[in-house]
């Protein structure tokens, strides 16, 4: 069972940790402990503040951390605010997307079992004492080591067109260059499932990738959650955040819906790309080749877009896999 000496309906600013008992090989009687931040002031709405689901996904971790020791005080604020800056713990520490620990994907692991491995604890503490204390939860997600995308918020459609239209506020807020609507194939076992099977809304990030993070993806990270809390009236910050990112505007919003939308290694190779991030492509037309430098019968073969629309996401490896994604395309929509 996951435990916590924070209370976390306590008034004021608490910081501790959750206990995770594991027995390991080295050790086998250890206690994995996973960082938590409480902001209470009195009744409001409250935000759950997540990163580092995915071990190898930066921004969310640093930005957070810079949220809760450079700008946050509890005089700030009206409502609560839990941050969790380093979900998945071990596996941020080894700077790797799956748990070193179990092999535990975290946002494959929800609603999570109490009596589980050690991610699927963490999910279900989660589960169980988190997402019902607040209103939205913000799960700061990018790349990762294997993928690059257009620094985006994640709206994941509801089953009704208001719920994703508050969503689409939330995402507004967040102010990320672009925006994606999307219909998430696995949604059954992630966070995104919890948060609307309990009536919370939910929105997500994808902000960078390669493993890596720049100061405009830790600007548009910090912005956009301070620019959430303050559209759900949870309000301000010590100011601190440093000049805000100029971007053109309208911001872009893309719908991504299906398989269709997702371009996938037929064979080994290395990919050569002919389409950056933020291009427009057209269904049929070849967004890179697949060069299979083994063998000598076979030629490069054209990789063909499955759908109109502009390259949101794509590789960030020259080698690649069968089964791999090599590309994500949204379909423009017109912003609400």
């Amino acid at each position: 069972m996951v435990t916590t000496t924070v209370d976390l309906d306590a008034e004021g600013v608490h910081k501790g940790y959750l206990d995770v008992p594991v027995s390991l090989n080295d050790s086998a009687w250890s206690n994995l402990r996973v960082p938590i931040f409480s902001f209470k002031n009195g009744d409001g709405p409250g935000l759950l503040l997540l990163g580092g689901s995915h071990g190898d996904e930066f921004e969310g971790p640093v930005a957070l951390s810079k949220l809760v020791h450079d700008h946050l005080e509890t005089a700030d604020i009206a409502g609560r605010v839990i941050i969790l800056p380093a979900l998945n713990t071990p596996a941020v520490l080894k700077g790797t997307r799956l748990s070193p620990i179990d092999g535990g994907n975290m946002n494959r692991a929800f609603p999570g079992d109490p009596r589980g491995t050690a991610t699927s604890r963490i999910a279900a503490f989660v589960t169980r004492e988190l997402i019902p204390r607040v209103d939205v939860v913000l799960d700061l997600h990018s790349g990762g080591r294997s993928l690059m995308f257009v620094p985006s918020t994640i709206v994941p459609v509801q089953k009704t067109p208001e719920a994703t239209e508050r969503i689409l506020a939330l995402a507004a807020a967040f102010d990320a260059p672009l925006t994606i609507v999307l219909r998430e194939p696995e949604v059954a076992a992630m966070i995104d499932a919890e948060v609307e099977a309990q009536g919370k809304l939910m929105l997500a990030t994808e902000l960078g990738g390669l493993g890596t993070l720049t100061p405009e993806t830790t600007a548009i990270a910090l912005n956009g959650v301070l620019g959430v809390m303050s559209s759900m009236g949870i309000a301000g910050s010590r100011g601190r955040t440093g000049p805000r990112v100029v971007r053109p505007k309208p911001v872009r919003m893309v719908r991504v819906e299906g398989h269709s939308h997702y371009v996938y290694a037929d064979e080994n190779g290395v990919f050569e790309p002919f389409a950056d991030l933020g291009d427009r492509v057209a269904a049929g037309a070849a967004i890179g080749r697949l060069h299979r430098v083994d063998r000598v019968e076979y030629p490069p073969s054209e990789v063909p877009a499955g759908v109109d629309g502009i390259l949101v996401c794509k590789n960030g490896q020259g080698l690649v896999k069968r089964g791999d994604v090599l590309a994500v395309i949204g379909r423009e929509i017109a912003p609400a």
